[in-house]
């Protein structure tokens, strides 16, 4: 082995916001259940699908993890007997598919670690709380003034990030005891682009960070794995906390997955608050930041006043809430334009009380809109608007909603930026847009994919409908025909009467026919076949003709031989002999 040979393998970073599709493709019958086969696929195609094999007990156990939603899912019931019998193992595979495609079309529950485990175990079974407390350990070891007290499970949406309440060492100050702090740690992702040593610069000048509207930061620090940074804890937690009347550490699924008490704001505190986010947005983009998370779960409220929380995000390479929407559209392919997109969102949830749940918000307005404030909805969130191309922040401040607002801040904003520093950053920022505009390309693409199938699919079903309409017309005329040609076999070549007796024939049915003259026979007579039942199924053109062909031969046979057995010498004259 060389000795300068690195054998460490990168860890590898998942977009945990990614969508995963499952389609229950079959079921086996092993050692005395039946197991479902799930094939899941990740992303907008099929080069990332796998097979899960999961019984009905695993269905159960995932319904009872996602319990604490208070949603009502559709898990199709137990049963004791008969449930071996093939329409029933139908049935109840038709109903959790159903139920697996209600899962994943929530938002919430599709981003939850339960539903990551059942469908992807191999990546989703890391004990990541154990995990995480042992990284905070680690990287609290360099640091003197805090101690970590307890966890705080799952009150955020990423499974990569965890909460630990800490506690500052050494206080003298008695005001300073009643201050809770809370430590959030997170694992690198998949935007990141920064190394080791250059995040330490990184994360320095975070910390000199000072802006009103910006949470401050009281330590914070970085390791191979990821990072974490320590703030203070707001009793009254983020603003979606505030409008969905929840408690702070309560988990992430029982907050908000369905709220029991939604509430709007009153219009004029979301223009007031919309236009402070919109000021430090415009700061960050000045000082090159890249940040691109924004949503209500980051962003609190103190005295009405704006704090902007994880900043690091974007450093840390994590992805963004709004990502799966956002992917969806390819003007979206700046920074800022994604920092615009999510400040639509934020407004949307705080207008109505309630987050949207797609990627537009065409004719999901509701007539209480505010008008002032429907347009800047409208030029962020409506399909013409992502398809043309959204607004700037400058733009936004400007418009008369914002501009009346007066915004001043009572300390300059500071933030130390080395030069290597705002190098680090435009080049994180280049690559988070140059990844954002491939996967784009790639969606785009395999949207093509599935419409051209659909439009093959349609003129393959167009073509089958045709060529179904024109058999039935061939059929419809060959029916037609041969009924022609049995009626007219009734009334010429047999030459019947309405009563089915000819008026030619002899009343003898042993009676022959009589020489009118030599060489000149009338042809005997053709006993019809009996009728043709409408049960039956009539012959095709080409018997009918083979028949009548026949038919004919067998009277030019008839009459060859009676002229040979009706000839008379005596009718013949005599010849003079010629020398």
């Amino acid at each position: 082995m060389a000795v300068f040979e690195n054998n460490a393998r990168r860890k590898v970073c998942l977009d945990d916001t990614i969508e995963l599709r499952c389609l229950i493709v079959n079921t086996q019958y092993i050692r005395g259940h039946t197991e479902y086969v799930i094939k899941v696929c990740k992303g907008c195609g099929n080069d990332k699908c796998w097979k899960v094999y999961k019984r009905y007990n695993d269905f159960v156990a995932l319904h009872h993890a996602l319990q604490a939603s208070s949603l009502n899912l559709p898990l199709p019931p137990k049963k004791y007997i008969n449930n071996l019998d093939r329409e029933f193992i139908a049935e109840r595979q038709a109903g959790l598919q159903k139920y697996l495609n209600i899962v994943l079309m929530n938002p919430i529950l599709a981003c939850s670690l339960p539903v990551k485990k059942f469908l992807d175990p191999e990546n989703y079974t890391i004990p990541f709380q154990e995990l995480a407390l042992q990284y905070v350990s680690i990287a609290l070891r360099g640091d003197l003034d805090f101690d970590v007290v307890k966890s705080i499970p799952d009150i955020g949406w990423r499974i990569r990030k965890h909460y630990f309440q800490v506690k500052k060492k050494n206080v003298s100050n008695s005001s300073n005891m009643k201050d809770e702090y809370i430590l959030s740690w997170c694992e690198y992702g998949p935007d990141k682009y920064v190394s080791d040593k250059d995040m330490h610069a990184l994360f320095k000048s975070l910390s000199t960070l000072q802006h009103r509207n910006i949470s401050e930061i009281e330590s914070c620090g970085s390791v191979e794995s990821g990072a974490y940074v320590i703030r203070k804890l707001k009793p009254e937690g983020t603003l979606r906390d505030l409008i969905c009347h929840a408690k702070p550490k309560l988990p992430f699924l029982k907050k908000y997955a369905n709220p029991k008490q939604c509430s709007a704001l009153p219009t004029q505190k979301v223009i007031f608050y919309c236009s402070q986010i919109l000021h430090v947005l415009v700061f960050l983009k000045d000082k090159g930041i890249l940040y691109g998370n924004l949503h209500t779960g980051n962003i609190s409220i103190e005295n009405d006043i704006v704090k902007l929380l994880d900043i690091e995000n974007g450093i840390l390479g994590v992805p963004s809430y709004y990502r799966p929407f956002f992917m969806q559209h390819r003007k979206i392919s700046t920074l800022e334009a994604v920092d615009v997109y999510c400040f639509g969102h934020v407004l949307y949830e705080m207008l109505f009380g309630r987050p949207l749940q797609v990627p537009v918000c065409d004719n999901y307005l509701p007539d209480s809109c505010p008008t002032e404030l429907r347009t800047v909805l409208e030029g962020i969130l409506s399909p013409n608007a992502c398809r043309s191309g959204l607004p700037t922040l400058e733009s936004l401040i400007s418009m008369p909603v914002f501009s009346s607002i007066h915004y001043s801040l009572p300390e300059r904003p500071h933030i130390k930026l080395s030069t290597h520093v705002k190098e680090i950053l435009k080049e994180s920022c280049n690559k988070f847009v140059a990844r954002m505009e491939d996967e784009q390309k790639k969606i785009r693409h395999q949207k093509r994919l599935v419409k051209m199938q659909q439009v093959l699919s349609g003129e393959g079903d167009q073509k089958i409908e045709r060529k179904k309409n024109k058999a039935k017309t061939v059929e419809k005329k060959i029916s037609a025909d041969q009924t022609s040609q049995i009626n007219g076999h009734d009334t010429n070549n047999y030459g019947l009467t309405n009563n089915g007796i000819s008026p030619e024939r002899s009343d003898s049915p042993n009676s022959t026919s009589t020489a009118t003259s030599a060489g000149t026979l009338t042809p005997p007579a053709v006993v019809p076949p009996p009728p043709i039942a409408p049960s039956f199924t009539l012959s095709s053109p080409v018997e009918t003709a083979v028949d009548q062909e026949g038919a004919v031969v067998d009277d030019k046979r008839s009459a060859l031989l009676g002229s040979i057995c009706n000839f008379d010498k005596s009718t013949l004259r005599r010849t003079k002999k010629t020398s």
